[in-house]
């Protein structure tokens, strides 16, 4: 299956989050993952709180790339500062500082990497196959026994061909 992709960008406006978030899942869902209530929430969570930091703390627009490689949606949002995310301490009175814990609990994997221009943050989220909605697709093909993922820090062949991608330089170095 090809990679399936879309870009936009994202002006700071009121609502502006919550239009993204629904255009995330809605692409997702467009492109034949199957969204129950469960998975929904989570992309759209990831995708909130990803923007909502890059809004918050970087000024101009944003731009949100969403990609799918087979059952792995990848959400990045780069923005023009060059400060990293870093999880604060929080306490009960506090309104903000959750966004990269709720991350972290969210996805599969989940990072920063500076850019010429500013930082590109990025989510993994783990997704049924996507479905095949074309006629000839056979009732009943597709992958038997695929699950959810057994671990936090498994990874599929799969993943590992998308960290290649994500971080060159780090594989770069493999003999």
């Amino acid at each position: 299956m090809p990679s399936l992709q879309i870009r936009f960008v994202l002006e700071p406006t009121p609502g502006a989050v919550r239009r993204a978030r629904h255009r995330v899942a809605a692409a997702a869902e467009a492109w034949g993952v199957p969204l129950d209530e469960d998975l929904r929430f989570r992309i759209e969570v990831v995708t909130s709180e990803l923007l909502t930091n890059a809004l918050r703390h970087a000024p101009g627009p944003t731009e949100v790339e969403v990609s799918l490689e087979r059952d792995l949606l990848l959400v990045s949002v780069h923005d023009g500062s060059p400060v990293m995310p870093a999880a604060c301490a929080t306490d009960g009175e506090r309104e903000g500082g959750r966004g990269l814990a709720l991350v972290e609990g969210l996805c599969l994997l989940h990072g920063a990497d500076r850019t010429a221009d500013g930082k590109r943050c990025w989510a993994v989220v783990p997704v049924p196959a996507p479905v095949d909605r074309t006629p000839r697709t056979p009732a009943g093909a597709g992958r038997a026994g695929a699950g959810e993922p057994t671990g936090r820090w498994s990874i599929t062949p799969d993943g590992l061909e998308l960290l290649k991608r994500l971080l060159p330089a780090v594989y770069a170095l493999e003999p």
